[in-house]
């Protein structure tokens, strides 16, 4: 098996919170302290570069040498590798790994590789349900709902949300709450992971001090909130060592 287990966090639809919710899974797996290491494929200034300037890594993942810089690079460490796919680009990216035989190796049991499709309150972004259909059955598969908005996710309109998401995938969904947004935007302000922020941590930019205990607790409890949801899905068991699963 393919030591270092893949995650991969994306949307083909921009605008539904995917390096949000990235930046989310790094803290809970730090916290949990497991190694991670993070590919950033906003090419080329990056995404998350700014919150994790030690960890993480600008990738084009549309290019054939950065595709293989990623895949090959799961034999060399146990470390959970965590990929933000910029929008456009998840269903392309499956397509990539099917077609070297990645997602044969992951139905095979011999690599690790985990999808969260983040989808939003949009007919575009839930009709990308049917476009990664051939790719589910070959990994581990969550659908996110990332509450960016004040949006409920079609939940008066069960006919039509039951027509992309069946039985099979509301089971497997992971909750994201919506944040409030000025403690989001002070998260941002500081150039810090939200954790850091949470922990009262210096910022990496200049920042009115001190620091909300209103804005830290709202954001310490969506943290909390985001984590359980995390933990129930079993993310922090997939990722676990071998050694710990024997």
């Amino acid at each position: 098996m393919l030591a270092s287990p893949l995650v991969l966090v994306g949307a083909d639809k921009g605008g539904v919170g995917k390096t949000t919710v990235t930046r989310l899974l790094i803290d809970f797996l730090q916290l949990a302290n497991r190694a991670v290491r993070v590919y950033d494929t906003q090419s080329p200034t990056g995404a998350l570069k700014r919150f994790y300037p030690d960890i993480a890594q600008i990738i084009d993942i549309r290019d054939v040498r950065h595709q293989a810089r990623l895949v090959e690079s799961l034999t060399e460490h146990s470390a959970v590798t965590i990929v933000d796919i910029k929008a456009g680009q998840l269903t392309r990216t499956l397509r990539f790994m099917e077609d070297v035989g990645l997602l044969d190796a992951a139905s095979r049991g011999e690599a690790r590789v985990m999808v969260l499709h983040l989808i939003g309150a949009s007919v575009a972004s839930l009709s990308e349900l049917e476009e990664v259909e051939p790719f589910k059955t070959k990994c581990e598969y969550r659908i996110v709902k990332n509450f960016i908005n004040a949006s409920n996710f079609f939940q008066e309109n069960a006919h039509f949300s039951e027509r992309y998401l069946g039985e099979s995938d509301t089971s497997r969904e992971i909750i994201v709450p919506r944040l409030d947004p000025l403690a989001y935007e002070a998260v941002e302000l500081t150039g810090l992971p939200f954790s850091s922020f949470v922990f009262d941590e210096p910022a990496r930019n200049a920042e009115n001090r001190p620091r909300s205990f209103v804005l830290r607790g709202y954001v310490r409890t969506w943290l909390e909130r985001s984590w359980t949801n995390f933990e129930a899905a079993g993310l922090r068991s997939y990722v676990a060592p071998v050694s710990e699963k024997i």
